[in-house]
């Protein structure tokens, strides 16, 4: 199983714009704010998640996680599939 701080740390990575400091998350509390994902960072982050957890639009579009521990209780009520690895993720969403 994956470790979720570890991957939403990747695609928070991945995801932001390169002149961004990266936003770290150190626990499953930390809030988007807290650690500098602003509303339009955190959609495009929910929208690779959702995409790799295999979660529809439809399912996840009233969603408004704030913190690390949301996403992940969101992802995992209404995942259809599981990533294989961090690598794997971050090879699907370049």
């Amino acid at each position: 199983m994956i470790n979720f701080i570890d991957l939403f740390n990747a695609v928070s990575k991945t995801s932001r714009p390169s002149h961004c400091r990266n936003a770290v998350a150190t626990s499953m509390s930390d809030s988007f704010e807290d650690i500098g994902i602003d509303s339009l960072d955190g959609l495009v982050m929910m929208m690779y998640l959702t995409d790799v957890y295999g979660v529809s639009e439809e399912v996840s579009k009233g969603w408004v996680p704030t913190t690390l521990q949301e996403i992940y209780d969101l992802l995992m009520a209404h995942k259809t599939k599981e990533p294989t690895s961090i690598d794997d993720v971050i090879d699907y969403i370049k």
